[in-house]
């Protein structure tokens, strides 16, 4: 597997969050801030409005602002900004792909409609339909139980072979048996694996990885790229220990806001003026709760790196 060529380069992905106002605007100087904070820590894959960015929750018009907004600061040489388009309607994804690569972006992070569980063959359809509609543009397919279906590799397999500009998955698994299935069922797409599951797919080939905690140990984080990277398995097991003992750490309460509470909290820990705010109706964590992350953050892990 370990020969196999992969449709896109092996790296690893940030996420731009979105910061918004008491009215629930768009503050657009604090967020072109945050993208250029995340640029400045050397990343060049950036993506914005998977589950961490809310992209679920935008209507249209703000949908084209974040977009807008996003574009004027990554849309140029080196860098390749990708968004997130998630929608029960086939066709209002591409309408939004459209206008998306009016403003200069060509990668898109797609999730499967979550209305009720696709067939096989329905499946199929939709990345055909939105694939194909676009061959100039490439396609990460984010693999989340949200949706309601898993694709297994064989899926991916059928699928990759029908649209040949899917270049890659997201996944947040840490299930050796899962990441073994996309390995080597198709190897030739590139998986990002978050840090639970980044060494598991680095021992059956090359992988990418999904920074869950870029914004808050960009250091621990490069390095455990790199250990990947370069199959230095000591130093990546080691890593693979130390970041899955955050989470548990961090968010020990029986507390399961909506994915992007987790997401703000890593900004908010590292600059606490950055709004945790969720869009309507969704809540964070409560004020008991970030204060003992506060005090967990502080005293355990600000020189965590």
């Amino acid at each position: 597997m370990s020969n196999v060529k992969t449709r896109f380069p092996q790296t690893s992905l940030a996420a731009c969050l979105l910061p918004w106002t008491e009215r629930f605007e768009l503050d657009v100087e604090r967020f072109q801030t945050h993208v250029q904070q995340t640029i400045d820590l050397g990343y060049n894959d950036i993506y914005l409005m998977g589950t961490a960015g809310e992209g679920y929750a935008l209507g249209e018009k703000c949908f084209r602002q974040v977009v807008s907004a996003f574009a004027q600061k990554t849309v140029r040489p080196n860098l390749r900004p990708q968004v997130g388009v998630i929608s029960l309607s086939t066709q209002q994804i591409i309408d939004r792909v459209g206008w998306c690569r009016e403003q200069g972006i060509r990668l898109f992070q797609l999730s499967l409609p979550s209305w009720g569980v696709l067939t096989d063959a329905e499946t199929l359809i939709f990345f055909k339909e939105v694939c194909g509609t676009f061959p100039d543009c490439q396609f990460l397919h984010y693999n989340l139980p949200r949706a309601k279906r898993v694709l297994t590799g064989k899926d991916y397999r059928r699928i990759a072979d029908a649209a040949p500009n899917l270049v890659a998955t997201k996944n947040s698994t840490t299930d050796y048996s899962r990441i073994a299935d996309l390995m080597r069922n198709a190897p030739d797409i590139q998986h990002f694996f978050t840090q639970g599951g980044f060494a598991f797919g680095c021992l059956l080939g090359e992988c990418s990885l999904l920074c869950s905690f870029c914004m808050l140990f960009p250091q621990a984080t490069r390095q455990m790229f790199e250990a990947g990277r370069s199959k230095d398995f000591t130093s990546l097991w080691r890593w693979h220990k130390d970041f899955n003992e955050l989470v548990p750490l961090l968010f020990s309460s029986d507390a399961a806001p909506i994915d992007g509470a987790y997401d703000k909290v890593f900004c908010w820990l590292m600059d606490d003026s950055f709004p945790l705010r969720l869009l309507p109706p969704y809540l964070g964590f409560s004020a008991d709760e970030l204060s003992r992350i506060r005090t967990i953050y502080e005293t355990k892990l600000r020189h965590w790196e």
